[in-house]
């Protein structure tokens, strides 16, 4: 009788070792299994390694969560009506009018601010440091008689002379140190989003390094005499960009102010380019020859909506820009470690600085601020 070979032939390798590797992957999607297995715990244990893997699920039955706007009772209190503000589409190249409204609003009042005695040591550190620098004497360049020569003015005055510019036999040629009064006004931005609830230490979260660099900031500022502001934002798409009042320029430094610095919380997201556009408006009012605008931040442009990506980096930088042609000095100051991979585009090589520990953010924040009231 002639043999037929089987069809299907059974083939067991002898490979003991994947037959005891079952507890390497187990596909197990929590999304949907809302059954409580009784005997997992037992299983989960007996396992070397518990690994989850992704079910087999359609794009479309992904869930997308979004954060509620608290209710007016528990909300801040709104400032006015609000306005409009502008936003560039970099898809289009064209700046959108009044395509995103801005609330302003300032935190119920509530106990006073008492910080620790340690910042409050810092704060009077710095505060001496910067009343010192406002007092000290300035050098002043084009002077016709000074405590020095300057080369440059020298050589453009031989320049000139040369091109049949006509000066007077006393060229101003020298500098000096002197006195004089400051024309400088600062207005400090400060990115209040949902991720600055995040830890930055083992004890202290980004809002709490964040509340503390503008609590030594104010009062740093504040024995100056030089005018500043301070604002905070975070947004939950175009139509509600959240400016929150900390100070104005036209109020003083006192328990109040304190107070609204104390009561910070976490927001929302950060559609930067709006909050600003609101910061130039406010600063490039101001009557002062120099004007800086500092951004206090943790993390890139981003929202709900389209403002990712690419999209939210082009509109910042295009506020940055504006603020830039309104004759302000916009610098960043920033406790992402990425930040080198998106800010040379929105505030240019020079313009951010990178605080790599948190705990240095009021030094550095002081730092950028001196360099650049010079």
């Amino acid at each position: 009788m002639e043999h037929q070979e089987s069809r299907n032939p059974l083939l067991l390798a002898a490979k003991t070792e994947a037959l005891m590797s079952w507890s390497e992957l187990i596909r197990l999607d929590r999304g949907t299994d809302d059954e409580v297995d009784p005997n997992a715990t037992a299983a989960a244990n007996d396992m070397d390694t518990l690994s989850l893997a992704r079910g087999e699920q359609t794009t479309a039955s992904r869930i997308k969560f979004d954060l509620d706007l608290p209710s007016a009772s528990a909300d801040d209190l709104p400032l006015g009506p609000g306005r409009k503000t502008p936003e560039w589409n970099w898809r289009r190249r064209v700046l959108q009018p009044d395509h995103c409204a801005l609330q302003c609003s300032v935190a119920r009042p509530g106990t006073p601010y008492v910080p620790p005695q340690a910042l409050r040591a810092t704060a009077r550190r710095v505060r001496r440091r910067l009343e010192v620098l406002r007092a000290a004497p300035r050098w002043q360049g084009g002077q016709t008689l000074g405590d020095e020569f300057d080369i440059d003015a020298w050589v453009r005055f031989q320049t000139e002379a040369r091109s049949g510019v006509q000066h007077s036999d006393s060229p101003p040629v020298y500098i000096r140190r002197q006195r004089g009064e400051r024309s400088l006004a600062t207005l400090l931005l400060a990115d209040l989003s949902l991720s600055t609830d995040a830890y930055a230490t083992s004890n202290a979260r980004v809002i709490d390094v964040i509340r503390d660099a503008l609590y030594v900031f104010g009062e740093a500022l504040s024995g100056t005499g030089d005018a500043f502001e301070m604002l905070g934002f975070s947004s939950v798409r175009r139509q509600h960009v959240r400016i929150q009042h900390i100070k104005g320029f036209g109020e003083r430094w006192n328990d109040t102010v304190r107070s609204r610095v104390g009561a910070l919380k976490p927001g929302f997201y950060t559609r930067m380019g709006a909050a600003l556009r609101d910061a130039t408006r406010r600063l490039g009012a101001r009557p002062e020859r120099q004007r800086l605008l500092l951004v206090l931040t943790d993390g890139k442009p981003n929202d709900l909506d389209i403002y990712e990506g690419r999209y939210g980096l082009e509109d910042t930088r295009h506020a940055v820009q504006e603020a830039r042609d309104a004759g302000l000095t916009p610098f960043c100051v920033t406790i992402d470690h990425e930040a080198h991979e998106y800010l040379p585009m929105l505030f240019g090589s020079q313009g951010y600085a990178l605080v790599r520990r948190p705990q240095d953010l009021v030094q550095r924040l002081t730092q950028a601020w001196v360099t650049l009231a010079r």
